[in-house]
């Protein structure tokens, strides 16, 4: 099973699926004739892309000198092996190595002369896995016995990249802010499919290959490890920043596959001393090309939800955030049309808190330089800030009190000590971000462009927005029969009355129709 030369990937070329090897997957995103990739779960798709990525810019510059990027299976089979010229069988690139003092693909080899000490056995792909979900809901484990050997690639990759510390001997990537924190994958996305994607990034980082440096200058200008995979691991070593090239692929985890009895794939693990990067101290802030930098908190990694405040923040505010250089604009690479995308698998102390992906389309030159300019980012933040106010607003001042009424019975005197009416409550007024994520940043460019017509036009759908929310929850809330007329009509009072108060400013409210 060696992945230079044996068909293990399904791909999906023009809509039929096809299995390559390696280097004919590289050759085939080279030509943008993929239209998709199978075997990768959602949560799996972002790191196995900047795997690729890494690898061929390491293929292309750093190691071999080559600066185009070719479509030839041939040329990018000879490139790969030029990063691993001392193994002339190939074994860092095959899934299953017998000897443990030699390096497998993504999987660390022991020093010369060592046990081998990977005694845990991982039966399934899935259990290899980042994801840890609570009680086996939402992506369910164990369930792919039997998997092919495209799963195991898949999670190899996705798990020596990506994961976190999960418990004493399993550390993290340094890719990340903190051990309970995640790897983001924030970046522009030219139109075209999967290889338009690839292509693009790796002819930026080939460009700008001094930006990684400039931004973490610890990392070795020439001659630092690429292949992190290739170097013997005794499990209390750390490897240090200086000794790393910019676009090193990392490993963080003990881990060997094996063939069962059945001749099956099977993983066998073990734990280790130390992290397998001295990079604690950093926070994640090591050049990765895809990673946004807060520099109002001591220059950390980005580690939260993408929702659209935290996706403002890291477009607009110059002054909070260092964008990746994936998030930037590169003339002569990129066109006209691109999309802003978060990719980030939030995770928690032992727990996964969802895969969430979130796209801004960026149409035409005018908006890019919106984004790009930093007079026109800054009003752009701005304009976000006051949004993300009126939103917040909604929510709060406008909002809460109306529904805690219907809950109360109409009350006079609100409790918000209440447990038990703020539960009620609380779903409906999440309701105002869910309907405001998938359209903010198109209100956000026609306010930009447009003035205060588009104003208006935001102000009237939150305005549109607490109406539905409220008019839903009178339709829905446990009111008593008794008290319930009473309810809604105060209930209905306030929002009209906090509708006035808060946005009177933008619209006559007097008089509209709240119900």
């Amino acid at each position: 099973m060696n992945l230079l030369t044996d068909p293990l990937l399904p791909v999906e070329l023009a809509g039929s699926e096809t299995p390559l090897d390696l280097p004919s997957l590289l050759a085939a995103l080279a030509r943008e004739e993929v239209t998709g990739l199978p075997f990768l779960r959602a949560h799996q798709q972002a790191p196995f892309h900047a795997f690729c990525v890494q690898l061929a810019a390491l293929a292309l510059h750093h190691r071999a000198g080559q600066g185009d990027i070719p479509g030839e299976p041939e040329v990018w089979r000879d490139l790969l092996r030029r990063l691993t010229p001392q193994w002339p069988d190939d074994e860092p690139w095959r899934l299953v190595v017998a000897d443990p003092a030699k390096p497998a693909f993504m999987q660390a080899p022991v020093p010369e002369g060592t046990a081998d000490p990977h005694t845990r056995v991982v039966e399934t792909p899935d259990d290899l896995d980042v994801v840890v979900t609570s009680r086996n809901h939402g992506v369910k484990q164990a369930l792919a016995a039997d998997a092919p050997p495209a799963a195991w690639i898949a999670a190899l990759v996705t798990v020596q990249t990506t994961a976190g510390f999960m418990g004493a001997g399993n550390y993290g990537i340094a890719r990340m802010n903190g051990g309970f924190a995640t790897r983001p994958f924030i970046g522009l996305v030219p139109p075209g499919g999967a290889g338009a994607h690839w292509r693009r990034d790796v002819a930026v980082l080939l460009r700008c290959r001094d930006w990684c440096l400039e931004r973490a200058p610890d990392l070795a200008r020439d001659g630092g490890h690429g292949l992190l995979w290739l170097l013997p691991w005794d499990g209390s070593a750390s490897v240090a920043l200086q000794k790393l090239d910019p676009w090193f692929i990392e490993v963080c985890r003990r881990v060997r596959l094996r063939l069962d009895a059945t001749g099956g794939l099977v993983a066998r693990a073990t734990t280790s001393k130390a992290a397998r990067l001295a990079a604690k101290e950093r926070c994640g802030n090591v050049g990765d090309p895809w990673i946004p930098i807060e520099i109002g908190r001591g220059s950390v990694a980005y580690n939260t939800t993408p929702h659209y405040a935290a996706m403002s923040a890291v477009l607009f505010r110059r002054d909070v955030w260092t964008r990746p250089l994936l998030l930037d604009w590169h003339e002569r690479i990129d066109g006209p049309a691109m999309t802003a995308r978060f990719d980030v698998l939030v995770r928690g102390q032992g727990t996964t808190e969802g895969h969430h992906r979130r796209e801004m389309p960026i149409e035409g030159k005018k908006r890019l330089g919106m984004l790009m300019l930093p007079a026109e980012r800054d009003r752009l933040a701005q304009l976000a800030g006051e949004m993300i106010g009126h939103a917040r607003d909604l929510r709060l001042r406008v909002l809460k009190f109306p529904l805690l009424t219907l809950a109360q019975a109409g009350a006079e005197e609100i409790s918000l000590r209440d447990r038990t009416t703020t539960a009620w409550v609380e779903p409906w007024l999440t309701r105002v971000d869910q309907a405001v994520e998938p359209v903010f940043f198109g209100h956000l460019f026609q306010r930009a462009e447009q003035g205060e017509a588009a104003t208006q036009a935001w102000i009237a759908f939150l305005r549109e927005l607490a109406a539905t929310i409220f008019n839903d929850a009178v339709a829905a809330m446990p009111v008593a029969g008794a008290r319930r007329m009473k309810a809604v009509a105060v209930a209905e009072l306030r929002l009209r009355a906090a509708l006035k108060k808060v946005f009177g400013g933008y619209l006559e409210v007097e008089t509209a129709d709240a119900g």
